[in-house]
């Protein structure tokens, strides 16, 4: 596994609790990558091809968009600001003191209250995207151009699965 990608995406208390036993070793661990994370990244953050246009047509059409992510709250932000994305959001739900150790799962299944779950699907690369939700029993779209392979998502049976943005496109029944 690369080393770029082993911190990326599962809760950090899992990730890091292959590698330390002490709670409080652990804890301090998160508070440290949290920091870095943080003051590190941003500048580091990239958009994939096609996803800006993608949010526009969303939003143009009056689809509500919002992110669910491990990331913090303010983190998230910031990266949405640095890429110049953060207007076609509605809800951000990120990591924070309301969800100080839940997982994709939990922090879904809260979003989904605030919007009509008839209308909502999931969109990820990662496999805890997929899995969230499917725990929340909405349709899920696993992006091919992220960080999981298709060997990683095919394992979580996604509704469908897209190699790009023009493919979300048709899964979703929106022209560009």
């Amino acid at each position: 596994m690369e080393r770029t990608k082993i911190f990326c995406g599962p809760p950090l208390k899992d990730s890091f609790s292959k590698f330390l036993t002490d709670e409080e070793d652990l804890k301090r661990a998160i508070e440290l990558y949290k920091k870095y994370q943080a003051e590190n990244t941003i500048e580091l953050s990239k958009m994939y091809v096609g996803i800006k246009e993608l949010l526009e047509t969303l939003k143009d059409k009056g689809k509500s968009i919002n992110i669910v992510t491990l990331k913090s709250r303010e983190t998230t932000i910031k990266i949405l600001e640095f890429l110049g994305i953060n207007q076609y959001f509605d809800n951000i739900i990120g990591m924070c003191n309301e969800f100080p150790n839940q997982n994709k799962r939990d922090m879904l299944k809260y979003a989904i209250q605030k919007i009509d779950a008839n209308k909502a699907i999931m969109i990820g690369d990662r496999k805890s995207d997929i899995e969230a939700g499917n725990y929340c029993k909405i349709d899920t779209i696993a992006v091919l151009y992220g960080m999981d392979s298709f060997e990683i998502l095919s394992t979580v049976n996604p509704t469908f699965f897209a190699k790009n943005t023009n493919e979300i496109y048709k899964i979703i029944g929106q022209e560009k």
